[in-house]
């Protein structure tokens, strides 16, 4: 769908072998004095069924405030602030909001992955922010280029040289998190990102690259078209798990 003159976007999400779905996505564009303000966002919810579902659904709207928040703070006339200081304060609100949540009754444990990019089309850049095992990839005529390393215990092995890629991905514990909003010092990365015509950012849940290795991605000139066709191959493969992908691209 194209969203401004030289901005596309698509999103799908399916439920796959699953009861519910606990991936939760936004594609949230934001009309600023200077130019569109778009978020994308991908979340991946854990603490079964209900809570899963909510902590990944209270993770964006948190995330979705603080972009809208800048929103109205460039309509007032304010000054500008940067990207990753906004990306930062989302992600802080988001990281409150379901450590508090998770005090309740019936949703102690509750966590989620978060993986969104805040992007200004006034400066053609933006700033991707991340915790958990969901990924970021940036795209373009020479390929597919990941932005965002796994927070899980298979990725920290694998890149001590304990397990090999393949090992990696057969590991019982290639689900286990070791950081996520809802566990202990969740920690967040984030990277700023330029992007010129024919590039994007694409974000995905683990129910994609999991099934589908980016090597096999193609993301055609309709980028809808690519993500369902993705997506539909992920669930061919199995589809064992919920599967989203949300993506970006300049035209």
């Amino acid at each position: 769908m194209r969203i401004a003159p030289r901005l596309s976007v698509a999103a799908v999400s399916h439920v796959g072998r699953r009861q519910n779905n606990e991936d939760f996505h936004r594609v949230l564009p934001l009309e600023t004095p200077a130019g569109l303000l778009l978020l994308l966002a991908v979340a991946d919810g854990m603490g079964g069924l209900e809570a899963g579902e909510w902590a990944s659904k209270l993770a964006i709207e948190a995330l979705s405030e603080a972009a809208r928040g800048y929103a109205e703070h460039l309509q007032s006339g304010r000054p500008a602030v940067g990207l990753a200081r906004v990306m930062e304060k989302g992600f802080l609100l988001a990281r409150r909001r379901v450590e508090r949540e998770a005090e309740r009754s019936g949703r102690r444990g509750m966590g989620t992955t978060l993986t969104a990019f805040l992007y200004a089309d006034w400066l053609k850049e933006g700033v991707v922010g991340h915790i958990g095992d969901s990924r970021a990839y940036r795209f373009g005529p020479t390929g597919v280029f990941r932005l965002t390393e796994d927070h899980s215990w298979v990725a920290e092995r694998l890149k001590e040289g304990v397990l090999t890629r393949t090992e990696a991905e057969r590991h019982p514990y290639r689900n286990v998190l070791t950081r996520a909003l809802g566990l202990p010092e969740a920690r967040f990365d984030l990277v700023e990102v330029r992007l010129a015509p024919g590039e994007g950012v694409l974000l995905v849940t683990d129910g994609l690259y999991g099934h589908v290795p980016e090597e096999e991605w193609r993301l055609g000139r309709d980028l809808q078209a690519s993500l369902e066709a993705m997506v539909a191959e992920a669930l061919r493969r199995g589809g064992d798990d919920n599967v989203t992908a949300v993506a970006l691209r300049v035209e």
